[in-house]
């Protein structure tokens, strides 16, 4: 039968689609930073608390210097009071974090040089500025340090301009070029060395970054052929959906004619089934089958298990284990694991072809593999018999 234009189209668009992919470069996921391992990437709390470190004379192992970069070019007055520090005056430099103001109001970093220079630090990765924010935090600073040299700064991904004229713009560029500049033997520290470094491979990578230019070209990609993508997975779905439908309604036919219950959902990879009598107080016996309407047409095995669970399972195991002695050689030429190592209450477990999936030639054996099982419903029957007597 010859193929309608739309799927021809639709062929012809996903041939092509494969003979790109197969040549675009692979983007590397494999840089992973300091923010990025506990997945705080954007989090501007983080992100602050990073910097506060990195500027902190008395932990970074670099010293003043990363002031000196921030500072350099805005302030002479600044500069000479950095140069001019005793050693004492060096060990009282206080880098503050969330600065609390009389209104309730916080400034993200605030460095205080005891008597002389007040730094603060606005940071905003995302976030705009608040009413008047940069207003309030200039006329707290001036009220609570008035003797002070006051330098401020409002820090952003591109150095947007903040309300208050006190208050200079600076940008993650801006901060990354200054920071660059610090001079740091690698003899003198490597871990602290790693660190500073670290920071400044956050913000290139991923503040300073448009997201256009994070995203992989096997994306960008999907994205340009999204609609087509579309078209097709809307297909496979309503196929799958049809599929499983196809293997619930024989589900429901094998087991047809007894008490069954079944508890079958399209989109959940596990189904069980059981008769009420397998549902008791601290006892349930079931059979269970690992498939679903995501990977029923894609999948070349699912797995059927029959499992007991229940507080009280371990009594009825034991029980059965007895049984299981006289139906050793049945399990064996079903090929029916019994008990197996990684799921012990497991009393059958099975490998299945699938014979639902959508290049599948052969006959549907469902049927015919899950009756090979009878016997065993047999035997947990007999054996639920021996354990209601034992238990009362």
């Amino acid at each position: 039968m010859e193929e309608n234009f739309e799927l021809k189209n639709l062929r012809s668009t996903m041939k092509f689609l494969e003979s790109i992919s197969e040549k675009l470069p692979e983007k590397d996921y494999n840089i992973k930073t300091i923010p990025s391992i506990f997945n705080r990437t954007y989090d501007e709390n983080f992100i602050s608390d990073y910097l506060a470190y990195i500027l902190n004379p008395l932990h970074n192992g670099i010293g003043l210097e990363p002031i000196f970069r921030l500072v350099e070019g805005y302030s002479e007055k600044a500069i000479n009071i950095l140069k001019n520090l005793t050693i004492a005056e060096k060990n009282k430099i206080e880098i503050i974090r969330e600065y609390s103001f009389y209104n309730g109001r916080r400034i993200d970093i605030l460095i205080k040089l005891e008597g002389q220079l007040i730094i603060a630090i606005e940071n905003k990765i995302f976030a705009a500025e608040s009413e008047n924010q940069t207003v309030d935090y200039a006329e707290s600073i001036y009220e609570i340090f008035p003797d002070y040299e006051h330098l401020l700064f409002y820090l952003t991904p591109k150095g947007e301009d903040p309300i208050s004229e006190d208050f200079i713009a600076i940008s993650y560029g801006d901060l990354i070029h200054r920071l660059k500049g610090v001079k740091f033997d690698y003899r003198d520290d490597i871990r602290r060395r790693v660190i500073f470094d670290d920071f400044i491979l956050h913000v290139e990578e991923n503040i300073m970054v448009k997201r256009s230019k994070q995203i992989a070209e096997h994306t960008k990609l999907y994205l340009d052929y999204y609609e087509t993508i579309r078209k097709l997975e809307h297909y496979f779905k309503k196929d799958s959906l049809m599929a499983f439908e196809e293997f619930e309604e024989m589900v429901r036919n094998i087991f047809e004619g007894e008490d069954w219950e079944f508890n079958i959902k399209a989109d959940r990879s596990w189904h069980t089934i059981y008769k009420k009598s397998w549902n008791i107080s601290g006892l349930f016996i079931h059979h269970e089958f690992w498939i679903s309407s995501e990977n029923i047409l894609v999948r070349d095995k699912f797995i059927h298990l029959i499992e007991v669970e229940g507080s009280n399972r371990n009594i009825f195991l034991d029980l059965y284990d007895e049984e299981y002695e006289k139906l050793k050689d049945e399990y064996i030429s079903h090929c029916i694991a019994y008990r197996p190592r990684n799921r012990k209450h497991a009393i059958a477990r099975r490998e299945l072809d699938n014979y639902f999936k959508a290049d599948y030639k052969d006959e549907n054996r469902l049927a015919e593999e899950v009756k090979k099982c009878k016997f065993i419903d047999d035997a947990i029957e007999r054996v639920l018999e021996r354990y209601l007597k034992e238990i009362n």
